[in-house]
């Protein structure tokens, strides 16, 4: 038989251990919580922020009305910024959509260089961060097009936008930045359009050209005839992909 000190001793032992075991589940819950609290607040900020920068975005376009005065390409560059930072496909497709119509009615400007979205690929400091914006504005006119059906009238005319789209930037013949002076500037606008279409054949950009083409001819064909080689190039690198 247990003495009454050892059976003391075990009692008081064991008091201690379930003491030290309610400390740890506690710890854990209060990390938990922790946990929690952060993920919610996160959330919550992240929700906000975005709430916000939507609201900029539509007062932006609420301002770029046809009788007000034409915004700057930086202007647009900045509101582009914020819309790719949290850009949702189905969330935010018409706010897309009036980027798309800015930035061609800004390369539709006479003689108002700094109203030009594509004279960005000029300066020093944004050519870069210019042509990474142009590369997803254009990526995401892609995928649009590979979801828009063309017998609804409003799928119509913004299939018509988004190749538009394409066309205005894989090709330059149609820039105005190169008139006159500009012609200086061929060669490497020619290269970034180069850099351009490669980035978007490697994603696909053919595929979504084959859909369209039974479609818009007229379009795709313009593609094509100003852009042989990068055509050629984007053709030769889908059908590898379908043979592998």
């Amino acid at each position: 038989m247990f003495t009454l000190s050892q059976t003391s001793r075990a009692w008081f032992i064991d008091r201690a251990r379930q003491a030290r075991e309610e400390r740890l589940v506690q710890k854990e819950r209060e990390r938990a919580a922790v946990v929690i609290q952060a993920h919610v607040r996160s959330f919550l900020c992240r929700s906000r922020l975005q709430r916000d920068i939507r609201r900029e975005i539509d007062d932006f376009f609420k301002a770029d009305d046809p009788g007000s005065t034409k915004r700057s390409a930086l202007c647009i560059f900045k509101v582009a910024r914020k819309l790719l930072f949290v850009f949702r496909i189905k969330e935010d497709n018409e706010r897309f959509e009036k980027l798309c119509r800015s930035i061609l009615s800004s390369m539709d400007a006479e003689n108002e260089p700094k109203v030009w979205y594509v004279s960005l690929a000029c300066s020093k400091d944004l050519t870069l961060l210019w042509i990474k914006q142009i590369k997803s504005i254009l990526w995401y006119c892609c995928d649009f097009l590979k979801q828009l059906k063309p017998e609804i009238l409003q799928d119509s005319r913004l299939i018509t936008l988004y190749l538009t789209m394409l066309v205005t930037f894989t090709d330059t013949s149609t820039w105005k930045i190169l008139r006159g002076k500009g012609e200086s500037l061929r060669p490497a606008m020619n290269h970034i359009c180069a850099n351009i279409m490669g980035h978007l054949n490697q994603h696909g950009f053919y595929s979504v050209l084959q859909r369209c083409d039974g479609l818009f001819p007229d379009l795709v064909s313009h593609t094509a005839r100003n852009n042989p080689v990068r055509w050629s190039v984007g053709r030769s690198w889908y059908d590898w992909q379908l043979s592998h």
